[in-house]
């Protein structure tokens, strides 16, 4: 990446930035998804991000090197989830999602770790999340970064694929 790395919250003005790396993302999943399977629309990810952004209970962040967007992390309330719990103690982490010209280079894992540090601030005591089933690149990141899976694989509409969840148990400040 050669450029320094800068990590800052974003803002709704990053609504495009953040669409932009989350298709840049998906086209990865062409290696396991089904035959005529359709990464989600960038215009309808960019609003998304633009409305989720003016809310105070969901936090994201932006990973620029370079001037340019290259990852993001964003966390909420599980309560708040297209697939919400009542279980006020966890986190969801709604998305994590590098450029893949930025893979192996350390991103995910700052931000990761980013998104860890402020839910525990935020009083969480532990994130879940869901990944595709048969995205093993991201399964084995999850599990490298001791993330565990939990429960079934199940289908989402509107990713149409199928995912499963993982959760990361926070430690306690300090530790």
């Amino acid at each position: 990446m050669g450029d320094e790395l800068v990590v800052r919250r974003a803002t709704a003005a990053d609504a495009d930035a953040l669409a932009e790396i989350v298709v840049d993302w998906f086209a990865s999943y062409l290696e396991f998804a089904p035959a005529g399977w359709k990464a989600p629309d960038r215009l309808e990810l960019a609003l998304g991000f633009a409305v989720q952004l003016q809310t105070a209970d969901r936090w994201c962040w932006i990973a620029e090197a370079g001037g340019a967007g290259v990852g993001q992390v964003a966390i909420m309330p599980v309560s708040l989830s297209r697939v919400p719990v009542d279980e006020p103690d966890l986190a969801h982490l709604s998305h994590l999602f590098v450029r893949r010209s930025a893979q192996g280079t350390g991103v995910a894992s700052r931000l990761l770790r980013l998104a860890h540090d402020e839910a525990r601030a935020a009083g969480f005591t532990a994130i879940r999340l869901f990944t595709p089933a048969d995205h093993a690149r991201a399964r084995r990141f999850y599990e490298r970064e001791g993330w565990k899976p939990l429960g079934e694989r199940f289908f989402e509409p509107p990713i149409g694929l199928d995912l499963i969840e993982y959760r990361v148990q926070l430690a306690p400040k300090g530790v």
